[in-house]
């Protein structure tokens, strides 16, 4: 059983030697879009749901 997690560990270690991680830049910069791209999409959002609240609202009001 100590055998298994030994040779399971040894290729997890194996595998983590073998993958290619960005560079701090890359992060960085990856990060910033990311951010950039959830306010822009919450922007979007907001202003599409008050536009649907407004209509649906001036709908209801003519009834």
């Amino acid at each position: 059983m100590i055998e298994r997690i030994r040779r399971y560990l040894t290729s997890v270690r194996g595998e983590v030697q073998r993958v290619s991680w960005p560079s701090r830049r890359e992060v960085i910069t990856f990060t910033v879009l990311i951010l950039l791209m959830v306010v822009v999409l919450g922007l979007y959002l907001f202003v599409v749901d008050e536009a649907i609240s407004r209509l649906v609202t001036f709908l209801i009001d003519l009834f």
